[in-house]
């Protein structure tokens, strides 16, 4: 019987039909069928398995987890030693880093190609949800931890009682985005089991990720009960600029819009900036290409900010993490730093530093962009604390030389201003090799001759 019982389980994981028609059973209904009528045997062997299966991912997202993390660090650190030194020391990295790039920890050959067996773990909560017995309760509620049972479990759980579900149930919903689809299944538990807006506050207030803030605010603004015992919205600001620089464009929409429908926006974010298809429009103006934008440079801006006080609190190095990989990619990245390093008054020394580093790695394609970046890299030479990040932006991958060649006269002029304000020999030196390199001799005699 036992072994009849496991295949059982086994057959759960396969919930497609054949071609018979709508009224043919899977095979995962024709075992739930079975295991009901086994109930006494079925239920501690679903309650085993699922176990098993549950600890087996779990264990399987931490071994990932702590190679992941060792390797976050590793380019957290080349990242630093490329601001410091750089990019023309990346190929040399290895004799300034503390943990040498041998010694970094790989995927174990089960992880590589581990293949997650949601099926069968949804079959065994909805055969448990079906069966109806207590004993699958405290199972249930470790189902909530897993991001495939989480749906399952919730709607299991309104029908099979947990004595202490709402913080489990609170645990699952503040990893669960508003738009995933658990997360009616999550709120209509917690109302099921009583939670209050006290209680989502209690673990709003314990709570310092990001979109786990973001999911608990629209828990309590969806359950019943007093508003007043709800936080004021600005609380969740500083999450939605965080995510505001997801990597998922449907996220990073969400939150825009979520963003201005706070109401006034702060300072860093006026009306104005949150334009070209982003928050303020309605639907109709939302194109494939809105939604694939990058947030626009007022948000940047103000993630810069918050990066550099270190907020949100134990998420900033994923933000700076964000704002590199953004400063390589998106124009509005050149804007939001043009307008730190140039803001009056002086933002703080950390602000500026942060703004400086990602100078390094902005690629601004356009003279509009490039002028006001150089003028504001040329003010801070003046300011000691920045004098040395403002220099080595303006060095940086030749950049002071390569506008002093540009076609824009304007900012050839420029360029060449600033470069005789904070040249040194050494940079005539290279500067003579880059000319030479660039034009050749054809091209600095058209050159000579043009400016005639």
């Amino acid at each position: 019987m036992a072994d009849d019982v496991g295949e059982l389980i086994e057959r759960l994981a396969l919930w497609r039909t054949g071609d018979g028609g709508y009224d043919e059973a899977s095979l995962r209904e024709q075992a739930i069928v079975a295991l009901r009528e086994r109930r006494p045997e079925a239920v501690p062997a679903l309650v085993g398995r699922l176990d098993a299966l549950l600890a087996d991912h779990a264990a399987h997202l931490e071994r990932v987890g702590a190679v992941t993390a060792a390797w976050d660090a590793w380019y957290e650190e080349g990242d630093a030693l490329v601001d410091e030194h750089g990019v023309g020391a990346v190929f040399e990295l290895e004799r300034y880093r503390t943990v040498p790039s041998d010694s970094l920890p790989q995927r174990e050959p089960r992880d590589e190609h581990y293949q997650d067996p949601y099926d069968l773990k949804q079959g065994i909560v909805e055969a448990l949800r079906r069966i109806g017995d207590d004993r699958a309760a405290p199972v249930l509620g470790r189902a909530l931890g897993d991001r495939a049972c989480v749906h399952h479990a919730a709607t299991a759980l309104r029908e099979i009682r947990l004595d202490g579900a709402v913080p489990a149930l609170l645990d699952a919903a503040a990893r669960t985005g508003p738009a995933d689809m658990a997360f009616p299944a999550l709120l209509g538990a917690l109302e099921h089991y009583g939670a209050t807006v006290a209680d989502v506050r209690a673990r709003f207030e314990a709570e310092s990720g990001p979109q786990a803030r973001v999911s608990l605010m629209h828990v309590m603004k969806r359950l019943p009960g007093d508003a007043a015992g709800r936080p004021a919205e600005e609380e969740i600001r500083d999450a939605l600029v965080f995510l505001a620089l997801d990597r998922s464009a449907p996220d990073r929409r969400r939150a825009l819009r979520a963003l201005a429908e706070l109401g006034e926006p702060p300072e860093e974010i006026r009306d104005d900036d949150l334009r070209d298809g982003v928050p303020g429009a309605p639907d109709a103006d939302y194109g494939a290409a809105a939604m694939d934008a990058p947030p626009p440079a007022a948000v940047v801006r103000t993630a810069i900010t918050l990066a550099a006080q270190g907020r949100p609190a134990g998420h900033d190095r994923e933000l700076r993490r964000r704002l590199r990989r953004m400063a390589e990619d998106a124009p509005a990245a050149a804007r939001a730093v043009t307008a730190v390093l140039a803001r009056e008054p002086r933002p703080s020394d950390a602000e500026l530093d942060l703004a400086l580093r990602l100078a390094l790695r902005l690629h601004p394609d356009r003279a509009a962009e490039q002028l006001p970046l150089l003028r504001a890299l040329h003010g801070l030479t003046a300011y000691p604390p920045a004098r040395a990040g403002a220099l080595r932006a303006l060095r940086r991958d030749g950049m002071l030389f390569g506008l002093m060649l540009h076609d824009d006269a304007a900012l050839r002029a420029a360029a060449r201003e600033v470069f005789d304000d904070v040249a040194e020999p050494a940079d005539r030196q290279r500067f003579a090799e880059y000319e030479a390199l660039r034009l050749g001799t054809w091209g600095r005699l058209a050159r000579r001759f043009r400016r005639r």
